[in-house]
Formats: C-alpha cells, sequence, structure tokens
C-alpha cells in the first residue's frame, strides 16, 4: 500500500509535465524520445478492426491517442491509478477533440473493474516497473479474451542487477538521482520500481508461468552501454489456459 500512495503521489505532482519530463529522462538515458518510444510501440502492434484495446497505466493517454492518430478503428479505453493523470488525459483529448473517441477509467490495474474476457489487446508503455508484474499479468490474462493479445515497451534489467548488492546499489542510485532533478516522493517511486525491472530472460519466465504463449521480447537500443536496453514484448492468451475448460 504504500508503494502505491508513494507511486500516485509523484505522479499526481508530475501530472502536468509528465510528457515533457519523461520525453527528456528518455533522451538522457537510452537517447529515445518518448514520442517515439511509443510510435515504436503502436508501429509493431498490429489492430484488427474493432478490436477493444486496453491501455494498461494510460497516464496522459498518449498511446489511445496515437493509435487514433494512426487511424486504428478501435474501442479504446485507458485505465491508471492517478486521478491526476487522468484528468490532464481527458484534458488533452478534449483539445484534441478525441475524447468521444476514449474512455478513462480510474483503477488498480493490478485489480481492475473490468470483466473476464472483455478486451482483444492489452497494451502498456513505460509502467509495468511501478508495479507487481506476476499480478499484473495475471489481471491482464483475466481480462483478455481468448486469443488475445499483450503489447508492452518498458524498461529491461540486467543480469547483474539479481545480486541484492548490486540491485540496492541501483535504488540507492536511483533514489539520489531522481531527489535531485525531482522530488522525494519520485525518487521513491523510482527506486522501489527497481525491484519490479526484469531481465529479457525474466520476462520469458514470468509470461510462460502466468500462462502466455506466442512470447516474443525484442531489446531496442540504448544509447549509454551502463543502461539496460529497454524492451518491446509481445505474447498472446491461449484459446484454453490450461487445467480450464472452455465454456
Amino acid at each position: 500500500m504504500e508503494e502505491k500512495e508513494a507511486i500516485k503521489d509523484a505522479f499526481t505532482e508530475l501530472a502536468p509535465r509528465y510528457e515533457k519530463v519523461v520525453d527528456n529522462e528518455l533522451h538522457k538515458f537510452w537517447g529515445w524520445s518518448y514520442y517515439a518510444f511509443i510510435d515504436n510501440l503502436i508501429y509493431h502492434t498490429p489492430t484488427i478492426n474493432g478490436d477493444r484495446i486496453l491501455d494498461v497505466a494510460t497516464g496522459t493517454g498518449l498511446i489511445p491517442r496515437k493509435l487514433i492518430a494512426d487511424k486504428r478503428n478501435a474501442n479504446i479505453t485507458g485505465i491508471d491509478i492517478t486521478l491526476a493523470m487522468l484528468k490532464n488525459a481527458q484534458k488533452i483529448t478534449a483539445k484534441e477533440k478525441t475524447d468521444k473517441k476514449i474512455g478513462f477509467t480510474a483503477g488498480d490495474a493490478m485489480l481492475m473493474p473490468f470483466r473476464s474476457n472483455n478486451f482483444d489487446l492489452v497494451m502498456s508503455g513505460l509502467a509495468t516497473h511501478h508495479m507487481n508484474v506476476p499480478k499484473l499479468l495475471s489481471e491482464i490474462l483475466r481480462v483478455l479474451k481468448e486469443g488475445g493479445r499483450f503489447s508492452l515497451a518498458d524498461v529491461g534489467g540486467a543480469s547483474i542487477w539479481g545480486s541484492p548488492i548490486f540491485s540496492f546499489f541501483i535504488k540507492i542510485l536511483a533514489y539520489i538521482y531522481f531527489f535531485i532533478t525531482e522530488n522525494k516522493d519520485r525518487a521513491w517511486a523510482e527506486a522501489t520500481a527497481v525491484a519490479n525491472i526484469y531481465t529479457k530472460e525474466g520476462w520469458q519466465e514470468v509470461l510462460t508461468e502466468t500462462g502466455f504463449t506466442d512470447i516474443r521480447i525484442t531489446k531496442l537500443e540504448s544509447k549509454n552501454i551502463w543502461v539496460p536496453d529497454p524492451l518491446l514484448i509481445q505474447a498472446n492468451k491461449p484459446y484454453q489456459i490450461p487445467g480450464e475448460e472452455i465454456k
């Protein structure tokens, strides 16, 4: 609970300037712009006319807005735990006149207020490291229809981060950096997020254990050798979960 509250506090303060701040951070760490990073996710995520799409931790609604700009014919919903982010998303979509094409829901991505087997595609960008990944994936699997797709892009970890000593060192560095550049709430949110950052192999394992199939994981290039490459990940919900009967 403490971690969720820290995240809400951090992103409530960040909401009005979120896209500008994240764009600057991605340029600094990876050499990517935030917008190019999301464009890459959109480009590699095929959709079908009429898809019901859920964007997890939608923030300012950039993924839904990009999907509409790319002329994807879909029913799009964004969910986020931070009300201030959703209010900002609504302001932006109203200004862009896309507000009637996107639905926004306030809620916890690890306990989503959606019925099971509801979405054809779930997407997420730069968010999973702020959540308990196994819980998140279980919820995503639940809300996806059989044969549904999952597509995300997020930070990746290095194998050495599995060392408790090195992981603690990374947490300290993250806290110091974001405390100096932002504030204590953001510093705490990013430091605690280190434990939720997976390697390519770690993602393969946790997705398989959750029940996803057809898993495809690609490393995206980082400009700094000391910053692990971000990851583009896609997977499917099988038509029948092992041990379950098709209803």
